[in-house]
C-alpha cells in the first residue's frame, strides 16, 4: 500500500518527493549556471485527499517518481497546489489530469498579462485557492518572489510545517532573510521570510531539502 493508506487524515502525514536545487547558487560561490533547475516538491496526506505541491519533474518522470517515493500513481493525488506559477515548479502539472490545481488568486492575476498561450492555457484549468485547501492546512500570502507566491502551512506531530516555495529559496536564504536574485520585491521577500520564521517550526524550502528552523538559535 502507498504513502497516506491506512494513516488517519488529520495527521497530516507528509513527505518530500524531490530535493530541489538552485541553478546558480551564491552561497556556493558560484557567479553562472552550474545546473539545470529543480525545484523541491512534497506530499501531504489530507482529508481532501492526497495534495501535491509543486510538480517539479516533467509529465514522462511523473509515474516513476511517485512510485518510487510514496507507493502511489498520479490518479491516487487529488489536489495540485503551486506555490507559484514560475515554470520549474508546474513542470509535471499535466500530469494530474484528474486532479484539482490549485493556486493563490494574487499568482494567477499576477500571470494573466505573462507569457504566452500555453501558459494562459494552464491558468485557464487552475482555480484560486481560499484560505484553507483542505481541512486542517492553510495559505500564507508570502509576496517578494512573486508578487503571489503563497506557503502552505499544517501541523503535524505537534510542529508547524510550512512547504514554502520560494518564498524561502533554501536554509542560506532563510538564515539571511533573503530572496532570491530573481525576486520582483526583495524588501517584500525579506519580510516574508521574517513572517516564515515566526509562523513555522519546520520549512520545506523551494530549492533545497527540509529544516527546523529551530537550528538558528543553537
Amino acid at each position: 500500500m502507498g504513502f497516506g493508506h491506512g494513516l488517519a487524515p488529520e495527521a497530516h502525514d507528509w513527505l518530500v518527493l524531490t530535493i530541489g536545487h538552485l541553478s546558480t547558487n551564491k552561497f556556493w560561490g558560484e557567479t553562472e549556471r552550474s545546473r539545470g533547475p529543480l525545484c523541491t516538491s512534497a506530499l501531504v496526506n489530507t482529508p481532501a485527499g492526497l495534495l501535491l505541491v509543486d510538480p517539479s519533474v516533467h509529465p514522462p518522470e511523473v509515474p516513476k517518481l511517485l512510485m518510487d517515493q510514496a507507493g502511489i500513481r498520479p490518479d491516487d493525488v487529488r489536489l495540485v497546489f503551486l506555490t507559484h506559477f514560475h515554470g520549474d515548479h508546474r513542470f509535471g502539472l499535466e500530469a494530474f489530469p484528474n486532479a484539482r490545481w490549485l493556486m493563490a488568486e494574487p499568482e494567477i492575476a499576477y500571470w494573466r498579462d505573462q507569457g504566452g498561450q500555453p501558459e494562459q492555457a494552464l491558468l485557464g484549468r487552475i482555480e484560486p485557492v481560499g484560505a484553507e485547501p483542505a481541512p486542517g492546512l492553510r495559505t500564507l500570502h508570502m509576496p517578494g518572489h512573486t508578487p503571489g507566491t503563497t506557503s502552505l502551512l499544517f501541523a503535524w506531530r505537534g510542529r508547524r510545517v510550512a512547504v514554502a516555495g520560494d518564498a524561502v529559496m533554501t536554509a542560506d536564504h532563510f538564515r539571511t532573510r533573503e530572496g532570491h536574485s530573481n525576486s520582483t520585491d526583495f524588501a517584500a521577500a525579506s519580510a516574508s521570510v521574517e513572517l516564515l520564521a515566526r509562523e513555522a517550526d519546520v520549512v520545506v524550502p523551494g530549492h533545497g531539502a527540509a529544516f527546523p528552523t529551530e537550528w538558528e538559535q543553537i
